[in-house]
């Protein structure tokens, strides 16, 4: 009875060590599929927060030379309130964000977006497009920041960094949708 008591013990702790060990072999892994997390790498030491979640509105706005004279350009924005992030990056690390997507097939340039935003009063903004009448149209990749990517768990993304200070935001686009009713920006800081 005993050694079968022992031998029930042993399994179990095997087991419970095994599952231990899965659940910790990617431990900085959001929770949720569109989830971010921010590392901050300095020397050995690694802490992961999440970031700040925000609802992002899109605004377009026409400058008064068009109103005036049929002449100018008009503007859309991302818009976030808040001047500042409550997810700040300290400085001297080395930065990591971690995204979850539904799986990690599809090269993330095509659907994650590593933004910059300008701060703007009580919010934080990005041109995401203009159109002027005479120089036709641009997409607003000046405020893209440049990521290397490369797979990280089942389903997640890990994305190398160098921002300068400033206030950051990521975008996701649903590559299996092609209705987005709601814009989340994941938010940060680095100082």
């Amino acid at each position: 009875m005993m050694k079968k008591l022992l031998a029930f013990m042993a399994f179990s702790a095997m087991f419970v060590a095994g599952k231990a060990q899965a659940v910790s072999s990617f431990p900085y892994e959001p929770e949720f599929i569109g989830g971010t997390n921010l590392l901050s790498i300095a020397g050995t030491d690694t802490v992961a927060a999440p970031l700040e979640k925000s609802w992002g509105k899109i605004k377009s706005k026409a400058g008064a030379s068009l109103y005036l004279t049929g002449i100018g350009s008009v503007k859309t924005r991302i818009h976030v309130d808040g001047v500042t992030s409550s997810c700040v990056a300290k400085p001297g690390c080395t930065y990591r964000l971690i995204v979850k997507a539904a799986d990690n097939r599809q090269d993330p340039n095509s659907f994650i977006q590593l933004i910059r935003f300008e701060q703007k009063k009580k919010e934080r903004r990005c041109e995401i497009g203009k159109i002027n009448t005479f120089k036709g149209s641009s997409s607003g990749i000046e405020q893209l920041v440049d990521y290397q990517a490369k797979r990280y768990g089942e389903s997640s993304y890990l994305l190398s960094i160098d921002p300068g200070p400033g206030e950051y935001g990521v975008l996701q686009s649903n590559p299996e949708s092609k209705d987005e009713k709601a814009l989340m920006v994941y938010c940060f800081t680095v100082e």
